[in-house]
């Protein structure tokens, strides 16, 4: 160990060192010290918790990137996305890919009475393809719980706590919703399956939840054959007819005997096993034959021993439309690179939007509240630098007589400095110390047991949010330390500044 070194631990290791003068000024200047480390780690903790968590509720109702037709209609509902043979699904594993679609609609709680007048109220829904896969939005249902999805398209609905607040809706109750499809209205009665609130009341008014088949059959997107079956008199024959009727156009038939007809009834023999790939064309007349909707296969399959008949691919060809994308990156500072890339790949045709896009107000919120965190951080470097160099300032008028000796006996003013920057040093680790281990404890106290509140309807969140971003503190220590250990050169030059025979003579 070095002499400088060496001389600094015994200076602070010193008995007499706590009957001076110095010892109280020196402790406070620590406990400084030791609290403005533990306000930097507090602050950066609460905004990276504050922040993520705001970030989270945003998800629930988008995604890190979304990719829409760029020609949208009107009340920001999407417009339909044809996924067949489209680049749009050949997507790295990297990302979850969700399908998705917008539509607006009215709601109300169904009447059970005529003398009943219930109030309306204007909600954008959002079809889902799988409502478990949303990981965001599970976080925040209050009661209830979201629908599960199979076959079938589901008749259950997710409505936000003010929304039902307003229109006195609860659970299981029958709500009636009203779409505008092709100009005309349409109506369907909906089941309220689960109630979520996030805190961000003018986002969860505006949004509802619904399954995304429902909203592809109030947009006609696709087609969805609908049969019926006939048994001839002796049951000889089975009749298979088609029902749908087009409002755009007309439809043309193939059998499975490669021929295009327009007869929407096909006859075979019960006596034998049949296997018929229905295939069905929309098209704007029959003379043109231009296609205005992806074809639909339906497979009919025949059994003569049980006399059965089964249906395959009942879903239509609606599975190939949506209303958009969404994507949910694994690290959240990746999406305006991805999305460059997104927008050379799928060209002009295509929107792609970022979170921070689709939400710029709140985004330029919490951008704000991370100015005022810089503030903060530089104040709270500026108290620790002035504490520990009024320290070491009291320190070194201490051992001015000292500093006299050690310069008669021929030590440099360099390693002079280093005594006193050494010692300087051991004191700020400690206060450091204790300041880092006082913020980790209430971190965890408040994500234990949640002592600090807030007002939602002011803050989006109900508790005060803190995270462990654990490379920003670690960053923010080293270079606090930094600065606070730089900033005691210049009081450690004045130590060899000090004249040998004044500073001997010295009474202190």
């Amino acid at each position: 160990m070095n002499f400088e070194l060496y001389l600094a631990q015994r200076m602070l290791k010193k008995e007499k060192h706590s009957k001076n003068f110095s010892r109280p000024i020196v402790l406070i200047s620590i406990l400084g010290v030791a609290l403005g480390v533990c306000v930097i780690v507090l602050t950066i903790s609460i905004a990276t918790g504050f922040q993520n968590q705001v970030k989270n509720k945003l998800l629930s109702f988008g995604s890190h990137i979304q990719i829409e037709s760029m020609f949208q209609s009107n009340n920001n509902e999407t417009s339909p996305i044809n996924l067949l043979n489209d680049s749009i699904l050949s997507i790295d594993n990297e990302y979850s890919l969700e399908k998705y679609a917008y539509k607006s609609a009215i709601i109300q709680l169904k009447k059970s009475s005529k003398k009943e007048n219930n109030e309306v109220e204007g909600v954008l829904f959002k079809g889902l393809e799988n409502f478990q896969n949303n990981r965001f939005l599970n976080k925040y249902i209050t009661t209830g719980a979201l629908p599960k999805i199979i076959n079938k398209t589901s008749d259950t609905i997710v409505l936000s706590r003010n929304t039902c607040m307003k229109l006195n809706i609860k659970l299981h109750d029958k709500v009636s919703t009203f779409f505008i499809s092709n100009g005309k209205p349409r109506q369907r009665n909906m089941i309220l399956g689960a109630i979520y609130e996030t805190g961000l009341d003018k986002v969860d008014s505006k949004f509802g939840f619904v399954d995304i088949k429902l909203l592809k059959k109030i947009n006609n997107w696709g087609l969805t054959l609908s049969t019926t079956k006939e048994f001839n008199a002796d049951s000889s024959f089975l009749s298979i007819s088609v029902n749908n009727i087009s409002k755009n156009g007309s439809f043309l038939f193939d059998w499975g005997n490669n021929s295009i007809v327009r007869n929407n009834e096909f006859q075979f023999s019960t006596k034998k096993d049949t296997t018929i790939e229905l295939i069905t064309y929309e098209v704007n007349n029959s003379k043109d034959q231009k296609l205005i909707n992806i074809p639909d296969t339906l497979t009919i399959i025949y059994t003569s021993k049980d006399k059965e008949i089964n249906f395959n691919n009942t879903e239509g060809s609606g599975k190939y439309f949506c209303g958009g994308i969404e994507l949910y990156l694994e690290n959240f500072e990746d999406r305006n690179q991805i999305k460059s890339e997104f927008k050379k790949k799928l060209g002009p045709e295509f929107k792609v939007t970022t979170i921070d896009e689709q939400y710029q107000e709140i985004f330029s919120w919490l951008n704000l509240i991370y100015q005022n965190v810089y503030i903060i951080l530089i104040l709270m470097i500026v108290v620790a630098v002035v504490n520990m160099s009024s320290a070491l300032l009291v320190l070194i008028v201490e051992k001015t007589k000292m500093i006299g000796i050690l310069k008669a006996l021929g030590i440099k003013n360099f390693s002079l400095r280093r005594i006193f920057i050494y010692h300087g040093g051991m004191l700020l680790s400690v206060g450091f110390l204790i300041g880092n281990f006082l913020a980790i404890f209430i971190i965890t106290i408040q994500n234990q047991f949640e002592l600090l509140e807030l007002p939602q309807e002011n803050y989006y969140l109900d508790k005060v949010p803190m995270a462990y971003p654990i490379f920003g503190i670690v960053s923010i220590n080293v270079i606090s330390f930094l600065f606070c250990f730089i900033a005691m050169i210049l009081p450690s030059i004045i130590s060899s500044k000090i004249s040998p025979v004044k500073a001997i003579n010295s009474e202190i």
